[in-house]
């Protein structure tokens, strides 16, 4: 799950063109106006998030190992999440979340039940990818481009925690819809992943069961509890 907290997301950010002004001074101006601009866009991009009741999505991810003779890897996950509740499919795991309990099933192995305890670090809600930027970082704007007809905005991110493992990410965004598309996310030691979200699909009706491990769909799996 390394690095899943932050998948694949983009934002635009239109350059400020700004003139009569010495060169300094002028690079400053426009420096804290694409700031000033990604933060407003930014904004939005979380705004039209948290309308949502519901959202199902799924992804994939390309890891880039730091040597450049390694083979790539591409896997394939997805996420359905209904206000704190969620369920996360990636790398052979499943994890159901029902707001109070958290379940965590491999493949081929057991599930346990934990208390659902975000603010200890305790089942750190995947959905949170929708809003990583929101705390911790600093945006800059890296230009846009256009895919067919739509506009693609792009922003840089940088941790203000310097101690992290990563010290990069780059995010795109459909400038019109706000919708998340890719995160690219550049650790220290290397190695690169990037995230991108290839379906997205608000406000559909989940059932709250959707959220829970059920054992009669993992018939053997023994669920070891550990809420007690």
């Amino acid at each position: 799950m390394k690095g899943i907290f932050s998948i694949s997301l983009t934002i635009l950010l239109a350059f400020v063109i700004m003139s009569g002004i010495p060169s300094v001074l002028s690079d400053k101006a426009k420096a804290a106006a694409k700031d000033k601009t990604a933060s407003k866009f930014l904004k939005e991009v979380s705004k039209k998030y948290k309308t949502y009741k519901s959202l199902k999505s799924e992804f994939s991810r390309l890891n880039e190992p730091a040597d450049a003779k390694a083979a790539k890897k591409t896997e394939k996950g997805s996420l359905i999440s209904k206000g704190d509740k969620y369920k996360f499919v990636f790398l052979g795991q499943e994890i159901f979340c029902n707001g109070k309990y958290i379940w965590s099933y491999t493949k081929g192995g057991d599930c346990t039940k934990e208390n659902y305890k975000p603010s200890n670090g305790k089942g750190l809600n995947p959905t949170k990818i929708f809003s990583i930027w929101e705390k911790g970082f600093l945006y800059a704007s890296d230009g846009s481009y256009k895919k067919g007809a739509t506009e693609i905005n792009k922003i840089k991110l940088t941790p203000t925690d310097k101690t992290k493992g990563y010290f990069l990410m780059n995010l795109e965004a459909e400038k019109v819809s706000k919708s998340l598309l890719s995160l690219k996310i550049s650790y220290s030691d290397g190695h690169k992943e990037t995230y991108n979200i290839t379906s997205q699909t608000p406000n559909s009706s989940i059932s709250d069961n959707t959220f829970e491990f059920d054992t009669k769909n993992y018939p053997g799996v023994e669920v070891i509890d550990l809420t007690k």
